[in-house]
């Protein structure tokens, strides 16, 4: 990455981190409870540093591609929430298609991959694919 862009990737996240709440109250956990919410957060990752604690592989896991491995800060997540510090969980609504993103998956596996083996649990009793769990729990 040219030094020029480095500077400018990193003023941005100096910038992001200034405008963030400081501290992180408890999600809102009920259907009633929730609202329309005020903001996004968006939240990167270095998979360098995340890779380094890989300690087994499976399909899903981006750490473990080799030399396709992402090398590029990375999406972590992009949820919505609330200026009080709460934020929305087990979001009611649609449920997630997987075939409705098929044309983004290359996309998303280098910008937005999964950086482990676990399946994400879904607010309502089931497992999911990694971006299920970012769409329906973080903004149906």
């Amino acid at each position: 990455m040219p030094p020029l862009t480095s500077w400018l990737l990193l003023a941005i996240l100096a910038l992001t981190a200034l405008a963030m709440p400081p501290a992180r109250a408890a999600p809102v956990a009920s259907f009633d409870d929730q609202r329309e919410f005020d903001y996004f957060m968006l939240a990167l990752q270095w998979p360098g540093t995340y890779c380094q604690r890989t300690s087994s592989c499976c399909p899903t896991n981006g750490c473990c591609r080799g030399s396709d491995s992402p090398k590029i800060f990375t999406i972590h997540g992009l949820w919505p929430d609330y200026n009080d510090g709460s934020w929305p969980s087990c979001c009611s609504g649609a449920s997630f298609n997987q075939n409705e993103i098929s044309t983004l998956t290359n996309a998303l596996e280098q910008y937005w991959p999964s950086l482990s083996c676990s399946n994400p649990s879904l607010c309502h009793g089931g497992k999911g694919t990694f971006w299920a769990h970012e769409v329906v729990v973080g903004i149906s």
